[in-house]
């Protein structure tokens, strides 16, 4: 795979963008904390431990996502229980349900090189889509040797956006790639080195089906 400089960049900068928040939330508990060192602490030290417990539980499953999203873990995989878990930590709490049964695909799936790594980056890719929230379903059938795994966005808008289908499908030039669109391309190209065929169509109006392929 050709390195790009742009791409590494931006992907640097998605990674920051997402573990800013909750570190920086971690930094403003601790120095609640030291404030209050002198002074009676009443209610607020307890706020500011739950603060600093949420925080830092928020930034390790990002970074979980991150490790095996990005990182080599995520090809090491030989099952799919990892990455349930880790899809499962990044949608908590927010607008967008994960319905991810236990068991589902096989794990048989799991030993097709890559397949975890690019199922877990795919259901950020759904879960960046549903603007509005939604559900994303995971389902899979097959073997090692020829199998297909969906991941469908049910909610709105129930498509991606032109310039991430672009970044998605590489025809997107790396000028013009953002942080916004870079998480796509990646996608899109770790889907391509380990021999995947990944589409995203939509079906009906407020359902999208990412079918990872081979």
């Amino acid at each position: 795979m050709p390195l790009d400089i742009r791409v590494l960049e931006l992907l640097a900068s998605r990674v920051c963008h997402d573990l800013v928040s909750p570190v920086g939330a971690i930094r403003n508990g601790l120095e609640l904390i030291e404030e209050m060192e002198d002074e009676p602490a009443g209610g607020f030290l307890g706020e500011a431990v739950k603060l600093i417990e949420h925080s830092s539980g928020q930034a390790d499953k990002r970074l979980r996502v991150f490790r095996l999203a990005y990182g080599l873990a995520g090809r090491e995989q030989k099952g799919f229980g990892d990455t349930r878990t880790a899809a499962q930590g990044w949608l908590e709490g927010g607008r967008t349900k994960l319905d991810w049964p236990a068991g589902v695909p096989n794990d048989m799936l799991a030993f097709k090189r890559g397949a975890p790594k690019v199922l877990l980056n795919t259901i950020v890719l759904a879960e960046e889509a549903l603007t509005h929230g939604g559900t994303v379903t995971v389902a899979g059938e097959g073997t090692e040797e020829s199998g297909r795994i969906t991941v469908t966005a049910a909610g709105r808008p129930g498509a991606l956006k032109p310039e991430a289908a672009a970044a998605l499908d590489g025809t997107a030039d790396a000028a013009d790639l953002t942080p916004r669109t870079i998480h796509a391309y990646v996608t899109g190209r770790f889907a391509e080195d380990d021999g995947f065929r990944l589409t995203a169509t939509p079906s009906g109006p407020e359902t999208l089906v990412f079918a990872i392929e081979w």
